[in-house]
């Protein structure tokens, strides 16, 4: 079976390597992250490590290593390898082919009612990229058939994006959000790859933490340029 799904493909130059494990893939850290690296013909030694904290920052990265405090990571430095780990949050992988500028953030509900990806946007804009030129695309995450939240976090979102679930509760399209925001950072619309695959429903496929609480394990995803 494949331990990992390569996403390269997706974006429009032969030189962008990116990927996610598959929950057959070893959930081992660090070592998972260096493994996927030489996976997808990157260099682990290069792999920029966020701690991740559920938050809304975003860090331009010029060198490897461990990045405090921040669930997004953006650079124009093509020796990088960036990575996160997710299990439902929504991992977007952002790439300007012209000014090879390129990011990778890790979007729960949190970041983006915080601004996540309008902070991951601007900060490609601040080291030379323009939205109009981003690639994005949304990896397997959490969706509306099974993201379901109380009343505190509902209304934090339009309720365009809301239907009912039992009970009352809420079912939110975090991607359609996130999507939305997006062009209104000005990526247009044709741009915007959206993997449609639910982490939750997929059992044999993906980790989820909604699924299977502390037990969940994690994905690796990738972002690199092979230069």
């Amino acid at each position: 079976m494949r331990q990992y799904s390569d996403f390269s493909p997706f974006f429009p130059s032969h030189d962008i390597k990116a990927g996610i494990s598959l929950k057959p893939f070893p959930y081992f850290p660090p070592e998972d992250r260096k493994r996927l690296a030489i996976s997808l013909e990157l260099d682990p030694k290069q792999l920029v490590i966020p701690s991740q904290v559920h938050s809304d920052n975003v860090t331009i990265c010029t060198k490897p290593g461990v990045k405090k405090n921040t669930d997004g990571i953006v650079t124009n430095k093509q020796d990088l390898v960036l990575s996160i780990q997710v299990a439902d949050c929504i991992p977007i992988f952002l790439v300007d082919p012209v000014e090879k500028v390129f990011g990778i953030i890790h979007a729960g509900w949190r970041g983006v009612v915080g601004g996540i990806i309008q902070r991951g946007v601007y900060a490609t804009i601040q080291i030379g990229s323009d939205p109009k030129n981003l690639n994005v695309l949304l990896g397997p995450s959490i969706r509306q058939c099974c993201f379901e939240v109380g009343p505190d976090v509902a209304r934090q979102f339009d309720s365009s994006y809301i239907t009912r679930g039992i009970n009352g509760r809420s079912m939110v399209d975090l991607q359609s959000i996130v999507t939305y925001q997006l062009e209104k950072l000005g990526v247009k619309n044709k741009k915007i790859v959206d993997l449609k695959e639910c982490t939750c429903c997929q059992e044999k496929r993906y980790h989820s933490f909604r699924r299977d609480g502390k037990d969940a394990g994690r994905m690796i995803a990738i972002l690199g340029w092979n230069y």
